[in-house]
């Protein structure tokens, strides 16, 4: 047992800009442990990397789930009402992203939810992909900031605080998150 040494997998995670003509929308849904208060975060960026709109809000308290869907229909919401069509949408839930697709069953608490993103999808052109949680960092950072600072809105990168425009920032030099697991055999 003392030469055994676990196997390391690397995976190199980088996030994407969206293809022309599409927008590309990160969410997340953040809470505290402790006491449960939740919040939802998801950012627009252009074709070339550019906000279009980050926002970060303080919800009712929910399940970690719950946030999720509510993260991806308040965003579904926001960039229908400004006229948006054609939506890359990306979730570091792989649980939201197969529901929505029907490629697992939805569970009884946020079949509402997924109802009314369904809903939006026929009106739009949306897209859903999952993505590590590592290329997801600015949607998780406008979730905690939410939850420690209050609600946040930016229609420019200038308007976001100083960690998240240093997130926009490493994302658009193609910055690589690495994620490393143990293997088990």
């Amino acid at each position: 047992m003392e030469l055994y040494t676990q196997k390391l997998k690397v995976t190199k995670v980088l996030w994407e800009f969206s293809s022309p003509g599409w927008i590309k929308v990160n969410t997340d849904g953040a809470s505290r442990e402790n006491s449960r208060r939740s919040s939802i975060g998801f950012a627009l960026t252009d074709e070339e990397g550019d906000i279009r709109f980050a926002c970060g809000k303080v919800i009712h308290d929910t399940t970690n789930n719950e946030e999720e869907a509510l993260a991806i229909l308040e965003a579904l919401k926001y960039y229908e009402g400004q006229g948006y069509i054609h939506i890359m949408m990306q979730t570091n839930s792989l649980l939201l992203k197969n529901a929505i697709e029907g490629s697992w069953a939805v569970p009884w608490a946020i079949v509402e939810h997924i109802e009314e993103i369904a809903s939006i999808m026929e009106r739009c052109n949306v897209k859903f992909s999952h993505i590590m949680r590592e290329g997801n960092c600015l949607a998780d950072h406008l979730a905690n900031y939410a939850l420690d600072m209050g609600d946040i809105g930016a229609h420019y990168f200038s308007k976001l605080d100083s960690q998240g425009r240093r997130i926009v920032n490493n994302e658009n030099l193609q910055c690589p998150y690495l994620r490393v697991k143990v293997a088990r055999d």
